[in-house]
């Protein structure tokens, strides 16, 4: 390699903060360049974009640099859902499996300079093959399902690609390196979210409709009243992923600012409230009232960590929260009606009495991956609570994986879920101050995933879950390059009844 281009390859791939804020500054011009009409210097910096990121890939991953993609996709991964896919029906191109791929090749190029720094648990390796596990037995289920292409789609794009991504970070990314950078792109991306999602309650339509999205509303739907209220679902496919990566989002960005070992510039502390802020809108504005749950219990757990004014300060945002159920009430009445209704109660319990007897039904198998709609079509699995229907949906992580891959599934589902909490807690038992805030925020995203999953069916929104496993991730990655030490750079203690002589 000639002089000039060993440079550019090191310009190109190195993770300079200010070269990643020019290239962010190019991409959100020309995400609002994309919501013009087409003139030619939007057609000429979309060109210009293209080639930057085209050789900075490139030069990265040949290199066995993955760091180049991977914080990319970070910044970028909702708008991949929309601009990043073709064909747009039946897509064999997307954002997500382009990243894997490009991950797995700057892997086998970083096999020459294999990582310093190990992650070995036994507790993680046991979630991970339980994960395979169940993932094998998912599988079996496929031919059962009406349309085993779908199912085949969630196994990939929703099972499978984010625990590859996973075991990248953990055995690849410096994730101590990039916090800085990598909360950066989280707050904006963050903020790009939110603007898009506030914009479509605004104007009340889809801004980005994607290829199978739904979008779903809120209020008086008798057509009495005029109180109707778009769930708005941003760049994303639905108001699930949306609301859960706001959620995930949130607890990120105050991990990544309190993680960081030096006190960060006036512009990034403006830009940290700008992104908390705008997590907690992406998450709030979709309406789930699991949400809400998961955000105070959150709260409840941090309470635990704090003491004197910090612990009555968390009791505020507890009255907080109480003072916007009520403002809700007071200016949009039918809304709140609607979203405090008991029926969706009496409903998801009805739901659950229809999940049941199909696993009873199917108890080794399930009635297959992905065809809970079409079981549920016959009759005798319609389910009654208090006078409510079932809606012939699983609307629960544990319900669609009992129902749909039986046994098979459950039991290596569950078991992954008990092993990746015994690996943070055994991260826990360190008594860091590091392992402490991971253990912490692992609670945060642990339980606000699960309390959502026991009401959404979450676990097949390929899109939450790359989020979610990333961020689990990170903070796992984190606490254990906290406790190892690289060989290389370990001081050598000189033998017994020898001293090193001072250099001159």
């Amino acid at each position: 390699m000639s002089p000039d281009s060993q440079s550019a390859s090191v310009l190109l791939a190195s993770p300079s903060p200010r070269r990643w804020l020019v290239l962010s500054g190019i991409l959100a011009a020309e995400v609002l360049i994309l919501c013009l009409p087409v003139t030619w210097w939007g057609i000429a910096a979309a060109v210009l974009l293209g080639v930057i990121l085209f050789f900075s890939l490139v030069f990265s991953v040949i290199q066995g640099r993955g760091e180049v993609p991977l914080l990319g996709w970070a910044l970028i991964f909702p708008l991949g859902y929309h601009f990043l896919i073709f064909p747009q029906e039946q897509a064999l191109i997307t954002a997500d499996r382009t990243l894997i791929a490009l991950l797995l090749l700057a892997a086998f190029f970083a096999q020459r300079n294999p990582p310093r720094i190990t992650v070995s648990s036994s507790s993680l390796r046991k979630s991970a093959v339980w994960w395979v596990i169940f993932l094998l037995g998912a599988a079996l289920t496929i031919p059962q399902a009406k349309s085993p292409l779908s199912s085949l789609h969630v196994v990939i794009d929703a099972l499978a690609l984010p625990g590859v991504l996973a075991w990248y970070v953990l055995r690849y990314f410096d994730v101590r390196k990039h916090l800085s950078l990598l909360h950066a792109f989280t707050c904006l991306m963050s903020m790009y979210v939110a603007a898009i999602a506030v914009m479509e309650v605004v104007l009340q339509r889809d801004l980005l409709p994607v290829t199978g999205g739904a979008l779903y509303f809120a209020g008086d739907y008798s057509g009495e009243g005029r109180e109707i209220l778009i769930r708005p679902n941003g760049p994303f496919s639905s108001d699930n992923s949306l609301a859960i990566v706001g959620l995930l989002s949130f607890f990120l960005i105050l991990f990544l600012k309190k993680a960081s070992p030096e006190r960060m510039p006036t512009w990034q502390t403006v830009l940290h409230r700008m992104g908390l802020a705008a997590a907690l809108v992406s998450a709030l504005l979709p309406m789930f009232r699991s949400v809400v749950i998961a955000l105070i219990a959150a709260v409840v757990i941090d309470v635990f960590y704090q003491a004197g004014r910090r612990r009555v300060a968390r009791f505020a945002i507890l009255f907080l929260f109480a003072g916007g159920f009520l403002l809700l009430r007071l200016t949009l009445p039918d809304v709140f009606e609607e979203r405090t209704d008991p029926e969706h109660v009496y409903g998801r319990v009805a739901q659950y009495q229809q999940s049941f007897a199909m696993f009873l039904d199917h108890p080794l198998t399930g009635v297959g991956l992905n065809n809970f709609g079409e079981a549920a079509q016959n009759s005798k699995y319609v389910m009654y609570y208090q006078g409510y229907e079932s809606v012939d949906s699983p609307h629960s992580n544990l319900s669609a994986v009992l129902a749909e891959t039986g046994i098979i599934g459950f039991v290596p589902f569950i078991a992954s879920q008990v092993f990746l909490v015994s690996a943070f807690w055994r991260r826990r038992r360190i008594q860091s101050s590091d392992s402490t805030l991971v253990w912490k925020t692992f609670l945060f995203v642990f339980v606000g995933w699960w309390l959502n999953g026991l009401t959404l069916t979450i676990l097949y929104a390929g899109d939450s879950n790359m989020w979610y496993l990333f961020v689990l991730a990170v903070l796992y990655k984190f606490a254990v390059t906290n406790e190892a030490v690289p060989a290389a750079t370990a001081p050598l203690a000189p033998p017994q009844g020898l001293r090193y002589a001072p250099q001159r």
